[in-house]
């Protein structure tokens, strides 16, 4: 599915002068979810994943991006148990995230946030209502892209 064809389902504006738009949707084989920023000088910039909603086995799908002058991404979708996220951060800083939306069909909550480009990520921990695990997922693999790209786009 093109990205202008998926419905916007959460929008706002960070307190730097960022807009953003998360837009999600598909079917139960395919859907896409994307989390498109508007810089303050008013250059466009996003991310996102598509496939399915969720894969077997996993009750959330993490994306995490950036680009070579934007600010990081994370976009999460995630079984509707999943009441916040914890995102661990490598100097040790925690982040709850509450859901920015949810959908009925297929029933999925999503989450996303934007970090600054230094930001590094350790994992993401999927909690329900009571604080309980659901799911941690390590973003090592992740993070190792990022730094990857941040060399290369870094020297440019």
């Amino acid at each position: 599915m093109a990205i202008p064809e998926l419905p916007v389902i959460a929008a706002g504006e960070l307190p730097s002068g960022e807009r953003w738009t998360l837009r999600a949707g598909g079917t139960g084989e395919e859907f896409g979810t994307f989390l498109e920023t508007i810089r303050p000088d008013g250059r466009p910039d996003g991310g996102g994943m598509g496939g399915p909603p969720l894969w077997p086995d996993s009750i959330m799908n993490v994306y995490t991006g950036g680009s070579d002058t934007g600010m990081r991404r994370i976009v999460v979708r995630a079984d509707p148990r999943v009441a916040r996220l914890r995102v661990q951060l490598g100097d040790g800083e925690h982040l709850d995230l509450p859901p920015l939306a949810t959908l009925p069909d297929p029933a999925l909550a999503f989450f996303a946030t934007l970090l600054p480009r230094t930001a590094a990520l350790v994992s993401i921990t999927a909690l329900d209502s009571a604080g309980q695990d659901l799911e941690r997922q390590d973003l090592a693999r992740h993070e190792q892209a990022w730094q990857r790209f941040r060399r290369r786009t870094d020297r440019q």
